[in-house]
């Protein structure tokens, strides 16, 4: 399937045909092209809600030409994970939970100010692109929200379009919003400390479902945990956030535990916006042991499309609208970056 005819099964928008440079037709292999992609047109119309979030975005920050318009700074790593309790394979098939796969990750800032400060505390966000074999891939994209927002693409983009205009339009979103302001209730009781990457657990946010071999359906979401505890070990600074994690790395490793929660029969399972509360059944799954981190120039994250819906056999995404929202923005700002990369 073409690039374009890819985009229009996925999303149901039309694009226009157009040629792309060949550089970027190279990249159509692997990764990128069981990602997905949006045509620069596709990527400049406005009318859709996907149009609204990315634009919105753009407005807030600016633009950084060939560069995410969110999660904008971050640094690439490479990755092992390795399973771990195996009663997680009761629940699931998927590959993830039998052998060792490697993994390219990226780690990043929230938001899209590609100089973010790292000395002042954030929400940060992770990405793993895990080979499965071949040239397949599960991809995952996480952050250290621990729910989102709002529970829906058309809240979203409303809620970025009021912070585009200022701090009355986000107060008067925010009074219609019960999503919001239990976000905000929450937001606010948590304690701001300033934490490296490698100290921050990273949730799924949204819902999914494990398929075991019969393809019973589990529903679960899953946080990365540090899997011991990870300091701030060189002087802060506005950038300090690579050399911290690169000596926690060489004398202490870096590794997150993969800890899957399983949904109760109460729990809202496509609502990212309500949290799942009370006691759950909870599995170490997998660890995820990190071997080296690199830039974004010497590492290869930069051009992986980190699209929550590319998932193993064994693995389904739940009915959460917010999946397909993201998957949408993440292809549109996706084909924007990599244009903006390789035009002639």
């Amino acid at each position: 399937m073409n690039i374009n005819n890819r985009i229009r099964s996925i999303t149901g928008e039309k694009t226009e045909q157009m040629s792309w440079p060949r550089s970027l037709k190279k990249l159509g292999l692997g990764l990128i092209v069981t990602s997905t992609m949006l045509t620069p047109a596709y990527a400049m119309h406005n009318g859709n809600t996907t149009g609204s979030i990315v634009s919105s975005f753009e407005s807030l920050f600016g633009v950084t030409k060939g560069k995410r318009r969110n999660h904008t700074k971050g640094f690439c790593f490479d990755a092992t994970l390795i399973p771990h309790d195996k009663a997680i394979q009761q629940y699931s098939s998927s590959v993830l939970f039998s052998k060792n796969l490697e993994v390219i990750g990226r780690l990043s800032h929230k938001g899209g100010n590609s100089d973010a400060a790292d000395d002042v505390p954030a929400d940060y966000g992770m990405s793993l692109a895990i080979a499965t074999g071949g040239e397949n891939h599960h991809l995952m994209s996480m952050n250290t929200l621990d729910f989102f927002p709002v529970a829906t693409p058309e809240a979203f983009a409303q809620l970025m379009i009021a912070k585009t205009k200022g701090g009355d339009a986000v107060k008067a979103f925010k009074n219609k919003s019960p999503d919001l302001r239990r976000f905000k209730k929450h937001q606010s009781t948590k304690l701001k400390t300033l934490t490296p990457y490698e100290g921050n657990t990273f949730n799924s946010i949204n819902s999914f479902y494990l398929l075991d071999a019969q393809g019973k359906k589990t529903a679960v979401r899953w946080s990365f945990i540090p899997s011991k505890k990870q300091k701030i070990v060189k002087t802060p600074k506005h950038n300090f956030f690579f050399e911290n994690m690169q000596e926690n790395l060489n004398t202490q490793g870096v590794t997150w535990d993969m800890v899957v929660t399983l949904a109760n029969p109460n729990d809202i399972v496509e609502n990212a916006a309500l949290p799942w509360k009370g006691e759950h059944k909870k599995i170490i799954a997998a660890k995820l042991k990190v071997k080296r981190i690199q830039s974004e120039q010497k590492g290869s994250c930069d051009r992986i499309n980190y699209d929550p819906m590319v998932l193993s056999e064994g693995f389904a995404p739940s009915a959460d609208p917010l999946l397909q929202a993201r998957r949408n923005a993440y292809a549109l700002t996706f084909s924007k970056r990599i244009y903006e990369q390789t035009k002639p």
